[in-house]
């Protein structure tokens, strides 16, 4: 029997039990930074199956790890393979009807994360299960906090990628964009790099009747949000993407005092460093011209968020090559564009070579809109087996080069 055969045979044989796991772990959602059931939970079902891990990894993260007993035939590209999946919940109230509904009062798992986490559980179980099998190392990292601080840059700062070292690393997302069971996939560039934008707008507070004895905060924020939007469309080529988004606009105390003080932020994006720091260069010109212009003083603090997830093209032409293979070219998508948005599996990918990729979890048949992070996210659990599929055929492959 081959390799996809027998693990495709293990994901049929496990899959009632990765199926409960994502289930309970759904019921019980945990919010980013306070993970601890869902990390004991994981501990329990890997100390179950003799796998040894460590707990308390970049806070609530989980690191376990399967040693292949196999003879090596000699050096490798990769003497460990890395598989990540992230576990933390949003603040969303949901709105699905399900028996596994979240009894956590506005917490749920609308972004998939069980389903990341029950996935690599399960490849976990398939490969301690397979262990004679293969020679080289596999690493499972549960990671916390990927909706908030960058668990994955706590876990990297925290040891999880070395001891054995990881040099490749893996990720699935589930996708409502995609059929189940697809895999979609990119080259290159694939996420945005982000940073934080707080601006304050200092004036001088005055009478309503009385504006031109003060400085009028709320006019010069205004113009400055204004002009800040001119910085994509008049400073980046329209081939370069970048995106300036001013979220939240504090200001004024009465409807008769003229504002002293406006406080602004919001976020900026780009998928190239250059394109970042022009962005956050022209951001600082254009705010404290603009408020010296009005009379007021900007103050300006930008933080670095996640880096741009850039997929390596090895790893790119490996998992396309695989997953063509095993699924059939019809099974297989690719993203004509990166997105914009964000995640920090990036800081594996700058650790090591590294590929993010998407599997399908639309039936088609659900009576709402299928999107992350809405209360009627609903994903179809079929679509696991495929991302299981490649994350335990992935690595074996990735330990054979």
């Amino acid at each position: 029997m081959s390799i996809e055969c027998k693990v495709k045979q293990l994901i049929e044989e496990n899959f009632e039990e990765i199926v409960a796991i994502r289930r309970d772990i759904h019921m019980h959602p945990d919010l980013s930074e306070h993970e601890e059931r869902t990390m004991n939970k994981i501990s329990e079902y890997l100390t179950a199956w003799g796998i040894p891990h460590r707990t308390m990894v970049g806070g609530h993260g989980v690191v376990a790890v399967v040693e292949g007993k196999a003879p090596s035939a000699g050096p490798r590209k990769y003497e460990a393979v890395g598989i990540r999946g992230d576990i933390d919940a949003l603040p969303i109230l949901e709105e699905v009807d399900v028996p596994f509904k979240s009894v956590n009062e506005g917490v749920m798992h609308a972004c998939g994360h069980d389903m990341h986490a029950a996935m690599l559980l399960g490849s976990a179980k398939i490969l301690k299960t397979l262990e004679n099998e293969f020679s080289g190392a596999v690493k499972f990292i549960f990671q916390p906090a990927e909706e908030t601080v960058g668990g994955a840059d706590q876990m990297i700062q925290d040891g999880c990628m070395n001891d054995p070292d990881v040099g490749a690393m893996i990720a699935f997302h589930v996708t409502a964009n995609q059929p189940t069971g697809v895999i979609e996939m990119r080259r290159g560039k694939m996420n945005a790099a982000t940073c934080d934008l707080i601006l304050d707008v200092e004036g001088l507070a005055c009478h309503g009747a009385h504006p031109d004895l003060g400085v009028d905060a709320i006019v010069a924020a205004s113009q400055i949000v204004t002009a800040l939007q001119s910085i994509p469309s008049r400073n980046l080529a329209p081939t370069d993407a970048g995106i300036i988004t001013v979220g939240q606009f504090h200001a004024g105390s009465k409807d008769n005092i003229v504002a002293g003080v406006a406080k602004l932020s919001g976020t900026i994006r780009a998928l190239d460093p250059k394109i970042m720091e022009l962005l956050k260069s022209r951001i600082r010109t254009i705010a404290e011209g603009t408020a010296a212009a009005y009379g007021a003083t900007a103050h300006l603090t930008l933080i670095d968020g996640y880096p741009a997830l850039i997929n390596s093209d090895y790893m790119f032409d490996e998992m396309d090559a695989l997953a063509q293979r095993l699924f059939g070219k019809d099974m297989v998508s690719y993203m004509p564009d990166p997105s914009l948005g964000a995640d920090d599996f990036a800081f594996f990918t700058q650790a090591c070579d590294g590929i993010y990729m998407n599997v399908g979890v639309n039936p088609g048949n659900r009576p709402h809109p299928q999107k992350a992070h809405n209360e009627f996210f609903d994903p179809d659990e079929e679509g696991m087996k495929n991302g299981i599929m490649m994350e335990v055929i992935g690595s074996l492959e990735l330990l054979k080069k």
